[in-house]
């Protein structure tokens, strides 16, 4: 394992929708590959706590998705709020990538904000 600029951050958001000044983050999936696409490590998958109340403002299609996945459960049982998930995915990349060099791939198809680690 070695911290290497041309390796890529690849990360996997599930939220309580998409709107990204009330939707918050459920759950971060992280893996690292090499220029050519392999993959060197997989991070935590992370189910990041959320209130009911938050959970509450899912609409129908997340509520039917995230709870037939199970992660809702998951979401209410996790004792890693936003920043502790947060810190635990950057400590996994310090290994991988120097800070602030690697692009973050991600779907492009979603609206939300960027990201920053």
């Amino acid at each position: 394992m070695s911290a290497d600029e041309n390796n890529l951050i690849w990360i996997d958001l599930e939220m309580t929708g998409l709107d990204p000044e009330r939707d918050r983050i459920i759950e971060i999936a992280t893996l690292v590959t090499d220029a050519n696409l392999n993959i060197l490590a997989e991070g935590p998958t992370i189910a990041v706590h959320q209130s009911d109340a938050q959970l509450a403002l899912m609409d129908e299609w997340n509520v039917r998705t995230h709870t037939g996945s199970g992660l809702v459960e998951r979401v209410k049982a996790s004792t890693q709020g936003d920043r502790e998930a947060e810190l635990a995915t950057i400590e996994f990349l310090k290994q991988w990538v120097p800070a602030g060099k690697s692009p973050i791939c991600r779907q492009q198809h979603w609206s939300g904000p960027p990201l920053s680690l």
